[in-house]
């Protein structure tokens, strides 16, 4: 039977009445809509728990004591929603975030986010300006850092800096052997202020104490010549977890991974040093059932053949939303409560077996979350398609509608 596209949305649009918040391009949307029902009609999306993005914080929280946490909500919120959980981190009482591109920085303040932003990524000559105006703190390893004092001259404000120390990662930073000079020259800029000095961790765990102590050593040292350096930090979430030292022994942390539900290794998940609770699942609506006759095909290059009368369903989602396309042929989505085998995937389209699944257009499909007493975790996703859970989350397309539950 052919569905008119009103009738087909209209199908779409049952759903309960709990209240969630829509989140668009333009952040959240000031009225309620049911959590069951995509914001967009036929369109796949994620479900967002803020309860249980609380709950992570609060564990880590626990864990650090006083310390201050920088959220790391990067990568859109590693594909959780940028604007949508920094408000709500912001409303749980963080009152730091670190972002890894100026553009992040920039919508979190256009969305009316009040707390410190640090811009962990580059800058050009032609963003001083904005980053001051903004009042964001700005990562500074080089002398492009009179860029941004310049800047802040002109326009009679400070310039606020967290300086990045290569203890040994690698990758960005002012060498641990020249960071004491470094420090000096942006001390001596009357228009800078030096908020905080960081390093990144390798997470090699014979190797993470020594950078720690070339960080406490630059920094000790600085305060005895009289230089303020404002809150030191090093741990991201597997330092949290692994080397307490970071944590007690510093300022700051940085928790990201962890604040999403998500452990940073296989090891962290066993040992489950906190408990932690997922914050996303990745729902969709079936578009269309049918039985396969034996010998009919589904999908590109005719990846499966039916042998016998198959009972098929097909979602309105695929890899262009970020669902791995290595879970073809072997992993599950959940309807009605029980896992359906992934057939095909494509861009936009993934065929699952039904079996004796009752199942009708319109009906709700988990491709990662909880159903019923059934689950398909990250982790899960992540190992059957070969990928870390980092890859997982951040793939998921920042055109997914969120629902902040």
């Amino acid at each position: 039977m052919l569905l008119k596209r009103r009738n087909f949305l209209g199908l779409l649009a049952v759903g309960g009445a709990t209240a969630a918040l829509r989140v668009s391009a333009g952040g959240i949307a000031p009225h309620p809509v049911a959590p069951e029902t995509p914001t967009t009609g036929g369109d796949p999306w994620l479900e967002i728990s803020t309860a249980n993005l609380a709950w992570n914080l609060r564990q880590i929280q626990a864990r650090v004591g006083e310390k201050f946490v920088m959220a790391v909500v990067k990568a859109n919120a590693y594909g959780h929603g940028l604007v949508g959980i920094a408000r709500a981190l912001e409303a749980a009482g963080v009152r730091h975030f670190l972002v890894a591109k100026l553009d992040e920085a920039r919508r979190l303040r256009q969305a009316g986010l009040g707390a410190l932003i640090l811009n962990f990524g580059p800058f050009s000559d032609t963003d001083a300006e904005e980053i001051i105006r903004r009042g964001i703190s700005q990562n500074v390893y080089t002398d492009q850092v009179q860029v941004l004092a310049q800047a802040a001259h002109r326009l009679g404000r400070p310039a606020r800096v967290h300086i990045k120390v290569d203890t040994g990662l690698g990758r960005v930073g002012v060498p641990y052997d020249h960071a004491l000079e470094f420090i000096e020259r942006v001390a001596a800029f009357p228009e800078v202020t030096i908020e905080g000095v960081f390093t990144t961790f390798t997470e090699d765990p014979d190797f993470d104490p020594i950078q720690l102590a070339r960080l406490r050593e630059i920094c000790a040292r600085a305060t005895e010549r009289g230089l303020a350096v404002g809150l030191r930090h090093a741990a991201s979430s597997a330092a949290i977890l692994d080397l307490p030292a970071a944590y007690t022994e510093l300022d700051m942390v940085r928790p990201g991974i962890m604040l999403y539900g998500l452990y940073p290794s296989g090891r962290a998940e066993q040992e489950r040093k906190l408990d932690l609770k997922p914050v996303l699942a990745l729902k969709a609506r079936i578009a269309y059932v049918k039985t396969l006759r034996p010998g009919e095909s589904v999908s590109y290059h005719r990846i499966f053949t039916a042998s016998q009368p198959e009972r098929v369903a097909t979602l309105p989602v695929g890899y262009s939303d970020g669902f791995p396309r290595a879970l073809e042929g072997k992993g599950s989505v959940l309807v009605a409560g029980r896992r359906c085998s992934i057939l095909a995937i494509s861009a936009n389209a993934v065929i699952v077996r039904l079996g004796e699944t009752p199942a009708a257009v319109g009906d709700e499909a988990v491709l990662i979350g909880r159903q019923g007493s059934e689950e398909v975790s990250v982790s899960e996703v992540a190992r059957l398609a070969g990928m870390s859970v980092y890859a997982v989350v951040m793939a998921m397309s920042a055109l997914l509608p969120q629902l902040y539950l």
